[in-house]
């Protein structure tokens, strides 16, 4: 019968870490030794060792490292030993291969991955809190391995196994000792002082961080930033719940002495960008001031320098002018703008320039491209297609005005160009041909 993979959990106060025991002795191999897998890449001085390479033999000044935080054990079936570490200079002449090796304990930031020919000699030594939850934890191999002062050694069928299909791990709040237990503990709390008793365990979460948030406010602008957060991430009726248990109504509570001047200027502000979320109908000062600086910062961002959009070591979208992470919404879709600098995204990096994306692929020059078309349907009185080549091809405004068509900036595709050189009549037509004749 083929051996499966198997996933057990150190269970601490803050997180739970996985421990996966593999049936594959290739998979933890290419883990711990192959460029691209895990643990190790190669590395040029051609630019200053930054970012990993491709093998190339004829650079002798690759090197191949390992990632800062992913490490690996190998032990040999000869009692031998090969560390993969950090900052350490890897040897692959004195690696071992594949079939030398007897265990192979591989570490990153989502937990361990072991494999052995004898589970029996992979060691697991713990400690506890007072809570009887794991503190400390470590994973050696072989008859030598012994445990520390206060560690007591477990087996991998000791660790938690967690419950099929929680994969956001709601185990972790009927668990005493753990954060996730505090919480549910402090949301109860919260809801039954508060007369909220309609709330379930979800609601009384969301309540009780709304109530976190709301802390947090300290002043006008405050108080819009934070609403309006939290607005775009919890229940309606919880929000009102929490804005009324903490008698959170409106920026004038909140309002410094220097945010209450320039009301007047600030008027034609609030008509234009009216996005404000007080529980009155008249906006205070602070709020008008708040909106104003808000919306001038991003204008003026919105024109500058588009920022390109890259991801950090640990696969994280950020903007590349401020580095705020970027985040998906609910359909999927990345941000055109910055949520904290308010800059234009680019995301060229994510892009392979003959790969399925560049079809899908929308830039400003796209956009501005179909509102040139819309514009030019309805000032002739006919409807327009937008997407097809017909109306895609030559519909740039400063194409109209002098048919030619202006090199894109930097960054951007003209894909309604391009689709209309591919059709067939275009074709044709450079070929000295009728469109559609022989």
């Amino acid at each position: 019968m083929k051996k499966k993979d198997e996933t057990r959990y150190f269970v601490t106060a803050v997180a739970s870490v996985p421990v996966y025991k593999s049936a594959s002795k290739t998979e933890m191999y290419r883990m711990a030794t192959k460029p691209g897998w895990g643990a190790v890449e190669w590395y040029s001085a051609a630019d200053d060792y930054k970012n990993p390479v491709a093998r190339d033999r004829s650079d002798k000044t690759q090197q191949l490292c390992c990632d800062e935080d992913t490490s690996a054990s190998l032990y040999t079936k000869n009692g031998g030993y090969f560390g993969i570490f950090p900052y350490e200079e890897i040897n692959v002449k004195e690696m071992p291969k594949q079939a030398a090796c007897a265990a192979i304990i591989y570490s990153d930031s989502c937990g361990y991955s072991i494999w052995a020919e004898d589970f029996n000699q992979i060691h697991i030594f713990v400690t506890y809190d007072v809570n009887g939850l794991i503190d400390s934890y470590r994973v050696e191999y072989g008859e030598d391995a012994q445990p520390c002062d206060g560690e007591t050694e477990i087996r991998f069928e000791d660790l938690y196994q967690q419950p099929e299909g929680d994969w956001k791990e709601t185990y972790r709040a009927e668990i005493p000792g753990t954060v996730e237990y505090q919480h549910k503990q402090e949301a109860a709390r919260i809801a039954e002082t508060a007369g909220a008793t309609w709330m379930d365990a979800d609601q009384q979460e969301q309540f009780r961080r709304i109530c976190n948030l709301i802390d947090k406010i300290k002043s006008g602008r405050d108080f819009y930033h934070i609403i309006n957060k939290i607005n775009n991430n919890y229940e309606l009726d919880v929000i009102n719940a929490a804005r009324e248990y903490k008698k959170c109504f409106n920026s004038a509570q909140y309002e410094q002495p220097e945010e209450a001047g320039h009301m007047e200027e600030l008027r034609e502000f609030y008509r234009k960008y009216g996005d404000v979320t007080e529980m009155d109908e008249v906006p205070s000062a602070g709020t008008l001031v708040a909106v104003a600086a808000g919306m001038i910062e991003r204008d003026t961002a919105a024109d500058a320098t588009p920022a390109l959009a890259y991801t950090d070591d640990l696969g994280v979208a950020r903007c590349g002018k401020c580095g705020t992470e970027l985040l998906c919404n609910e359909t999927g879709d990345m941000p055109d703008m910055c949520p904290e600098c308010g800059r234009r995204l680019e995301y060229d990096s994510f892009i392979e320039p003959d790969g399925p994306d560049v079809d899908r692929y929308r830039t400003r020059a796209d956009n501005q491209q179909e509102a040139g078309t819309a514009a030019e349907a309805a000032s002739e009185g006919r409807e327009a297609a937008l997407g097809t080549p017909e109306t895609m091809a030559g519909t740039d405004a400063t194409e109209a005005a002098g048919g030619q068509q202006p090199p894109p900036q930097a960054g951007e595709i003209n894909l309604g160009k391009l689709y209309a050189g591919t059709r067939l009549e275009a074709t044709e037509q450079d070929e000295g041909k009728q469109p559609g004749g022989p």
